[in-house]
């Protein structure tokens, strides 16, 4: 099922802001629609950097515990959610319109998936898992001129 996993944000000299505390294990609240991981898009309404981070196995201090030593924010539970998720530094979007359902409905949300700090917090060795970690990332109605597609389709088993 993989570990807990914090939404991690740093500002653009990549210190810490703050970060969100889901309240269950990763993959279960990786779904399009989830209100966590709405409540992480509508903390992107500028450019921010944000990677979903899990605990380190050994010695190292990791971003997960790093992050415990500043305010955990407070998403907010109404407010802007956007169609596409852009990511500044790369000049790519992902269009949430076009990612496809599993056999289950669910749809896999690109946001957490793009920018977990590795594998382990996505729950196995999938292709695009950390991507984006540590971009600056919005939400958008719209696409800005020169952003290119990024096809996002990772599908629930």
């Amino acid at each position: 099922m993989g570990p807990f996993c914090r939404a991690v944000f740093l500002d653009t000299d990549h210190k810490l802001i703050g970060y969100l505390e889901p309240k269950v294990r990763f993959l279960r609240r990786a779904w399009i629609g989830d209100d966590f991981v709405q409540g992480v898009e509508r903390l992107l309404t500028v450019p921010t950097r944000v990677v979903w981070a899990g605990p380190q196995v050994g010695e190292q201090t990791s971003l997960y515990d790093r992050a415990a030593t500043v305010a955990p924010l407070v998403a907010p539970q109404h407010g802007f959610i956007g169609r596409y998720i852009l990511n500044h530094d790369k000049r790519a979007y992902v269009d949430k319109a076009t990612v496809r359902h599993g056999d289950d409905r669910h749809r896999v949300h690109p946001l957490p998936m793009l920018t977990a700090e590795d594998a382990d917090c996505a729950g196995g060795d999938i292709a695009l898992v950390g991507a984006w970690s540590g971009d600056r990332i919005s939400m958008s109605a719209t696409v800005p001129t020169g952003f290119q597609l990024l096809k996002y389709d990772i599908v629930p088993n």
